[in-house]
């Protein structure tokens, strides 16, 4: 689940987007724990009928904090297959400058 960071800011799933010049990459394990551990990187589900139609249409994702209005974000489960509520507040122990 490896990302893109766009010098414009987006934040691509690099599965569906090529690289271009200026990305930065993010490997699995960069990906993993900015997404799953800290969920402070969002996305919708693959397939949705509500918000923007799912990730499989556009294979973006957003800073917990920073989410578009017409987003519905995917909702991870805990074993006991609770939803875990997404952190926006730990946003704050990522800072990336966009040059």
């Amino acid at each position: 689940m490896a990302l893109r960071v766009r010098r414009d800011g987006r934040i691509l799933c690099a599965a569906f987007h090529g690289e271009e010049p200026g990305d930065t990459y993010l490997h699995d394990g960069i990906s993993y724990r900015l997404t799953v551990e800290l969920g402070v990187i969002v996305t919708e589900p693959m397939v949705s009928d509500t918000g923007r139609g799912g990730h499989l249409k556009h294979g973006e994702w957003w800073w917990a904090n920073q989410v578009p209005p017409d987003v519905v974000l995917e909702r991870w489960r805990d074993a006991e297959g609770y939803a875990v509520p997404v952190q926006a507040g730990a946003c704050s122990v990522v800072e990336f400058e966009v040059r």
